[in-house]
């Protein structure tokens, strides 16, 4: 019983375990994140010097022989929409994104620019935040505007930190399930294709007509 126990808390805590990404722009360049429970990984750094990569060798691609390809019908591309839509229904539910920045700040040679730039960013932020806020879980949201008269280049910051828990991956993942049903009859019609193709090759070696 502790063992089962010990099994089954274990499990709780993977499934309420969260992962995600941070991906932050400023200056010094997009840098990228993974980020899974309390630990962190850096994906991207632009500060680290990438090494030239030794170009690999290309082997001669093998022939391979055609099959025919899977075709859905009307029903089943309605299926697959409506599975798409559902799943990214769920995405859209499921998805947390913990931390929105976005900071613009207008600059220009020109005084009036920068203003009209300055008009501009604040409307696009007024109108945006409360479509996405309505749209996507967001628990903090950080858009604002400012003005630099003296400086000549506009400059933009970004973050953004999107986590999901591994049960809602699975949880979204079982939308797909419908499509399962769509690919085994491709794959299923795939094999009775090859199965007649080798028939026939078989009977033409064995100086048999085949089949009309």
């Amino acid at each position: 019983m502790i063992a089962l126990a010990i099994v089954i808390s274990s499990l709780v805590l993977i499934a309420l375990l969260r992962f995600g990404v941070i991906v932050e722009y400023s200056e010094a360049g997009f840098m990228m994140w993974a980020k899974a429970g309390f630990l962190r990984f850096k994906i991207i750094d632009p500060e680290k010097e990438k090494k030239p990569k030794e170009k690999k060798k290309k082997k001669p691609k093998k022939k391979e022989e055609k099959t025919k390809a899977f075709k859905p019908g009307l029903k089943d591309v309605i299926k697959i929409i409506k599975t798409v839509r559902n799943a990214l229904s769920r995405l859209r539910r499921r998805l947390l994104i913990k931390q929105l920045t976005l900071h613009f700040t207008s600059a220009n040679d020109d005084p009036a620019k920068t203003a009209i730039m300055f008009g501009r960013a604040n409307a696009v932020f007024y109108t945006i935040t409360p479509i996405m806020k309505r749209n996507f879980r967001i628990k903090k949201t950080d858009l604002r505007a400012s003005t630099d008269f003296e400086g000549k280049e506009q400059k933009i910051y970004a973050k953004i930190i999107i986590s999901i828990a591994v049960w809602e991956v699975f949880y979204i993942l079982f939308a797909f399930l419908p499509l399962l049903g769509l690919l085994f009859k491709g794959s299923t019609k795939k094999i009775e294709d090859t199965k007649q193709k080798n028939k026939r090759k078989d009977e033409e070696k064995n100086g048999k007509a085949p089949d009309q």
